[in-house]
């Protein structure tokens, strides 16, 4: 091809401004919405993300207060059971207390009464060796009489 006179480099580029220029029109308006529909999908994307992270932030202050629930009801059951093994302790201990006071209170009677029994051997022993001494005080003044 020929190349044409002088003015047509000059209208070349008018031409390709004139092509370059619609093409880059066409690609910035195409780059700029596709910018928007990135920007709106990206903040549909955060919506979602956000309604999903306040859905798990539900769930999981749900089965926190749950826990705390059943951790309050678990504590309540040992306080309970504790309070119980406590009063039977109690009352044990009382009954076992009341039992030593009685056998105590027995064996005190017990060794009183032996003291007794023991004093009455003791008199009856004395009673006798008194008894003693007088008949073999008799019996000694009737041998000497029958002499």
């Amino acid at each position: 091809m020929t190349q044409p006179s002088g003015s047509a480099p000059a209208d070349l580029d008018t031409i390709r401004q004139i092509l370059f220029g619609a093409d880059l029109a066409r690609l910035e308006q195409t780059l700029a919405s596709d910018a928007q529909a990135a920007s709106a999908r990206s903040a549909e994307l955060e919506r979602r993300m956000e309604r999903r992270l306040d859905e798990l932030a539900q769930r999981v202050t749900a089965q926190l207060d749950d826990l705390s629930r059943r951790q309050q009801a678990h504590a309540d059951r040992v306080t309970q059971l504790l309070d119980q093994v406590m009063a039977e302790l109690t009352r044990r201990t009382d009954s076992l207390h009341a039992e030593t006071r009685v056998s105590l209170e027995e064996l005190k009677a017990k060794t009183a009464e032996l003291e007794r029994r023991k004093l009455s051997i003791a008199d009856f022993g004395s009673s006798l060796a008194t008894l003693g001494q007088r008949f073999t005080a008799a019996s000694g003044e009737d041998s000497s009489r029958a002499e």
